[in-house]
């Protein structure tokens, strides 16, 4: 696998990115404030800790490798509990469920994305969120999340087109660009280190 290493903005321009990572067990020191430390310290369980403060440290390294100052990566790392900040320039998205963590960039396109747990419910809950139409599907469940994921990144971004997608080990992960730039796939093994790995995206088929 090739790993990423981007100068400036300049040479990403030509595509559009998606950075995934998937939790370890990192020992990781609390630099939070404002308004995502009083979000971290408003949490009951645990859990929802690690993922904030995850969460903080992958933004943070998703920007620094995109090239952006180390005032716009501090902002992204702990300034906005939704984690949603202005940029100087692009759009991005992004999203966690469990294990993961998935961020979409691009510099001239709008984005959105969204992950979830592809788990079994109950076929009356598909049903419920599904049309009378979608009915005759064969796979409710996989329509289901589909159509979830839409919901949820046509809320984050309305600019969207078409959404696509892809599985992650037992999640589903969809998202949408404006256009239909090339995208570009990577992967952070480790959050204390910048060092994202190049994927194809058959290796997740």
């Amino acid at each position: 696998m090739r790993r990423l290493r981007l100068k400036n903005l300049f040479e990403i321009n030509n595509f559009n990115y998606i950075f995934i990572y998937k939790k370890k067990h990192h020992l990781l020191n609390n630099y939070l404030k404002d308004e995502r430390l009083n979000r971290y310290n408003q949490a009951n369980r645990d859990v929802t800790k690690d993922k904030i403060l995850s969460g903080s440290f992958f933004l943070y390294r998703c920007f620094k490798t995109l090239g952006f100052t180390k005032e716009i990566c501090l902002k992204a790392f702990s300034t906005a509990s939704s984690y949603r900040i202005m940029l100087p320039r692009g759009d991005f998205s992004y999203s966690n469920s469990g294990d993961y963590h998935v961020l979409t960039f691009s510099l001239t396109d709008k984005t959105g994305v969204d992950i979830e747990e592809y788990r079994d419910r109950p076929e009356i809950t598909y049903k419920r969120f599904l049309s009378y139409s979608d009915e005759s599907q064969n796979d409710l469940k996989l329509l289901f999340y589909k159509k979830w994921l839409a919901k949820e990144i046509l809320f984050k971004q309305n600019q969207v087109k078409s959404i696509s997608y892809f599985h992650l080990d037992n999640y589903i992960c969809g998202y949408s660009f404006s256009s239909t730039k090339k995208t570009k796939l990577f992967y952070l093994p480790n959050l204390l280190e910048d060092n994202f790995a190049e994927l194809n995206f058959s290796m997740l088929e």
